[in-house]
């Protein structure tokens, strides 16, 4: 917390950023809480299971509950209940990354053996889903507690956005191996009863390989908006989210109603808010000094007639 206090000094947050203490062991840490010893590495983590078989079988999931015992839950909540006790209105605290549900389900089962499961024992997929869904829902309810207790107002996550009511990104990453009839019999039903739970939701649409899926996304009523990250590879040939090339693809999310949350380079953004000034958008960009983040923050206003 020292050291992030120190970085938010020499910080200038424009527009509507904030300091957002993330509390991050590591994406989908909740498999973590379940039993399965998380990987560390100096620039990432990974679950043992995602890199062979899978350790737990699709009944044990469909049953396991929360250990409040288990080493990695504990340091979570202890973690989430220091940085609320030093926030002091200074910054917000971020709630650790519980997680996709069938991405968890892949570091208790394995990846191949869950995406052969699929095939082979449909039901017993879905009923490990709604048990690791109940779970996640736990895990969450607690933590906003923990929160709530300590005088935190709100919630902020991993992907940066505050809401003061209940809120998170939800996802599904092993998705990009799904086929859409997968996707739509599997994903799509525990996407929505999360959304359902809490006040707002960010769907993470996490590549190319996920656009398929996004009609059923986009029924999904409760879901109030869509992230997309088009992924390295393309970021690397020039397809970041500012990039025109992505341009039918929001209106799709806009014309149904939805909210669109994209990062891009400094560069592209007056071009972006120029085509989309009428859309619900959030723009999540940066600037290499502060003069730069406030010019850009007068060239954005110019664009939007403010």
């Amino acid at each position: 917390m020292e050291s992030f206090e120190r970085w938010c000094s020499k910080t200038f947050f424009g527009g509507v950023a904030y300091p957002n203490l993330w509390v991050n062991f590591g994406p989908g840490i909740l498999a973590a809480f379940l039993g399965i010893e998380p990987v560390f590495t100096s620039d990432t983590m990974w679950f043992g299971s995602q890199r062979c078989k899978g350790s737990m079988s699709l009944k044990e999931i469909a049953e396991v509950e929360l250990d409040r015992g288990n080493i990695w839950w504990r340091r979570v909540v202890k973690a989430t209940r220091v940085s609320v006790s030093r926030h002091s209105r200074r910054f917000i605290v971020g709630m650790t990354d519980i997680g996709g549900v069938l991405d968890v389900i892949a570091s208790l089962r394995g990846t191949v053996e869950l995406l052969k499961d699929l095939y082979r024992s449909p039901r017993a997929v879905e009923s490990a889903i709604w048990n690791i869904l109940e779970v996640w829902h736990e895990c969450y309810d607690e933590l906003l507690s923990v929160m709530r207790s300590g005088g935190h107002e709100g919630t902020s996550a991993w992907m940066g956005i505050w809401c003061p009511e209940r809120w998170y990104p939800f996802q599904c990453d092993i998705s990009y191996m799904f086929s859409p009839q997968k996707f739509a019999e599997l994903v799509a039903p525990h996407i929505e009863e999360q959304c359902e739970r809490v006040d707002y939701s960010i769907y993470h649409l996490d590549g190319p390989g996920q656009i398929v899926h996004l009609r059923y996304l986009l029924e999904i009523e409760s879901l109030t908006g869509i992230q997309w990250v088009p992924g390295a590879g393309e970021e690397l040939r020039g397809g970041d989210c500012g990039s025109p090339k992505w341009y039918e693809l929001y209106r799709r999310v806009l014309k149904a109603g939805k909210r669109l949350v994209v990062a891009m380079p400094p560069h592209r953004v007056v071009g972006f808010i120029k085509a989309f000034r009428h859309g619900e958008v959030l723009v999540q960009t940066w600037a290499q000094s502060q003069r730069d983040a406030e010019i850009l923050l007068e060239e954005a206003s110019r664009c939007l007639g403010k």
